[in-house]
Order: structure tokens, then C-alpha cells, then sequence
């Protein structure tokens, strides 16, 4: 994600999003929760 906010910067991102600052967002946005919640269990 670093590399990412270092080549792209403060540039708005694709589709009008914030670019780097929205990546951040996403990075604790977990997808499939019951598969993050079964991985521990293994």
C-alpha cells in the first residue's frame, strides 16, 4: 500500500475517488467475514 501511495500520491483516483486516501480506507475493510472468521479456526 505504501508503494502505491508513493506512485500515485494525493492524484484523484479513477472515478473520481480520493486515490491514495481511499485505498487506505479500504485496507481494514474486511471482504467475506465468514471465511476471515473460519480461517482462524483452522
Amino acid at each position: 500500500m505504501k508503494m502505491v501511495e508513493r506512485t500515485i500520491g494525493a492524484k484523484m483516483g479513477t472515478g473520481g475517488s480520493s486515490g491514495a486516501t481511499y485505498l487506505w480506507s479500504t485496507v481494514t475493510h474486511q471482504l467475506f467475514p465468514d471465511l476471515w472468521a473460519i480461517r482462524s479456526q483452522m
